[in-house]
């Protein structure tokens, strides 16, 4: 995966980050408003206990065993006065409920309001609930908590009254005795919110700024490694090319035309290759260039033929032309020892089947193998109509150079017996630009040919395409 296509992971996972801290901090922010609201709920509870407390001790409420039912009229009232002078926080109120009757002397704020029957409500402290006129008893006269009513949510301590078969009930509205706790909690989670926020964004930026650095880093990096690799290509590829023409320059050192013959077949063979790459996938541009380069191989193996037999000016006998002809498994065998320490190469295999095949006939009655038809591989198909026609149209101590029509003629008449007639005829479709190659070859002097070897061989050396330049330096040439 490139750096590119990390970025939408890192935003991924950077908003992943950010929504778990800020489900951390809901979390943590609950938990701590749970425990504040207890802690403040305990608080208030205790102030209902304290004001029970006192006002027991500070009032002189009348004893009334039997119930305020039975009482009279004067004493229920002194209670209703005592309570009524009380005044409880967060508008909270007073009551005293009468547990064997279940009556109730309300304070003033709950007359004012919907009354609530005291006597039909649950105490709930904590995970316990009891009905409010059983929550005491002489073994625990104070129990505190809460009670919900039809006005709402009350913090509540109720006290037993010693003397009477009644409770003291303290309570505060929750809301009211909670209202700052909770503004404070609200203006508390906007800051913590928006402290989170900023700290995950900044986190967020500070991930990407680095992921950007980094990023920037990487790509210079990448950058020189691509510059270093690409020096080191062109010194392979120059040290491969020196090798290539050093090969050459074996066989050349044989035959002193062999030089001149090498430049000339590459040319042929790379216009013959294009040609049919329309045809042959395989023949992609890189291809063709490896297959221009090999074709200086094809005759290495000269370099093991006896100078009685190679630099012979007449024609070779029988039993000289079986040994001429082993030149082909001399200079395969050579490139298979090459190819084996070097492992598999797409040109060492390109100059192997060269090497090897280069004087198979289509009909089967070629050498070293035999091969026929499409057994013969392409390559070595092409080098063999290149190789024809230069061997046709050059001069050689033995014969005089043939012209172009000449040799078209012996060509087009092996078509089909020593020649593939699809190379045949893209022979035909290029011959114009054949005969000015072969022309100009011809009217070069050896000076002239031998220091346009040394240029081209230089060229090759520096990496640059031979064959296209000296189809350009034809004459007459549309390139």
């Amino acid at each position: 995966m490139s750096i590119k296509q990390k970025w939408p992971l890192v935003i991924l996972i950077s908003s992943m980050q950010l929504a778990i801290l800020l489900l951390a901090v809901v979390f943590l922010f609950d938990w701590f408003n749970k425990k504040t609201a207890h802690t403040l709920l305990q608080q208030v509870n205790a102030d209902n206990k304290a004001i029970a407390e006192q006002t027991i001790v500070a009032t002189e409420i009348p004893r009334i065993p039997g119930g305020f039912s039975e009482s009279d009229k004067t004493s229920v009232n002194k209670i209703q006065r005592h309570i009524d002078r009380i005044k409880v926080p967060n508008d909270g109120l007073i009551a005293i409920l009468s547990t064997g009757e279940g009556r109730t002397i309300a304070h003033s704020n709950e007359r004012e309001s919907t009354a609530i029957n005291w006597g039909a409500l649950n105490l709930i402290d904590g995970e316990e609930s009891m009905n409010l006129a059983n929550a005491v008893s002489s073994s625990n006269p104070t129990r505190s908590g809460k009670v919900k009513t039809q006005s709402g949510e009350y913090c509540l301590s109720a006290t037993m009254l010693p003397g009477n078969q009644a409770i003291m009930i303290v309570a505060q509205q929750r809301s009211r005795s909670m209202r700052e706790h909770f503004a404070n909690v609200a203006t508390m989670r906007k800051l913590v919110f928006a402290a989170t926020l900023l700290f995950g964004f900044f986190c967020v930026g500070y991930s990407t700024t680095i992921l950007s650095r980094f990023n920037e880093q990487v790509s210079n990096t990448n950058l020189q490694l691509e510059k270093q690799v690409s020096k080191k290509t062109r010194e392979l590829v120059r040290t491969r090319n020196a090798v290539i023409f050093g090969l050459a320059k074996l066989a050349e050192s044989r035959d002193n035309d062999t030089g001149e013959h090498l430049e000339r077949i590459r040319i042929y063979v790379t216009l013959l290759a294009q040609d049919l790459s329309s045809q042959y996938p395989i023949l992609d541009e890189d291809f063709v260039h490896n297959l221009g380069l090999a074709s200086s191989l094809h005759d290495i193996g000269k370099v093991g033929i006896p100078d009685s037999i190679l630099l012979k000016p007449g024609r070779l006998t029988p039993e000289e032309r079986g040994v001429m002809e082993l030149h082909t498994l001399i200079g395969g065998e050579c490139l298979d020892a090459i190819q084996e320490r070097l492992g598999n190469n797409e040109f060492m295999e390109i100059a192997r089947q060269v090497t090897y095949s280069h004087h198979e006939r289509w009909d089967g009655t070629g050498y070293p193998h035999k091969l026929a038809g499409n057994d013969i591989p392409l390559i070595a198909r092409i080098v063999s109509v290149a190789d024809v026609y230069d061997a046709l149209t050059s001069k050689r101590p033995y014969k005089r150079a043939m012209s172009h029509t000449e040799s078209r003629a012996i060509i087009c008449s092996g078509s089909g017996t020593q020649f593939d007639p699809e190379v045949v005829a893209a022979f035909l479709r290029h011959e114009d630009e054949f005969e000015r190659i072969s022309i100009q070859q011809q009217a070069l002097t050896d000076d002239e040919s031998k220091s346009d070897f040394q240029r081209r061989v230089e060229q090759f050396d520096n990496g640059q395409p031979e064959e296209e330049t000296a189809i350009k330096k034809t004459p007459g040439s549309n390139e």
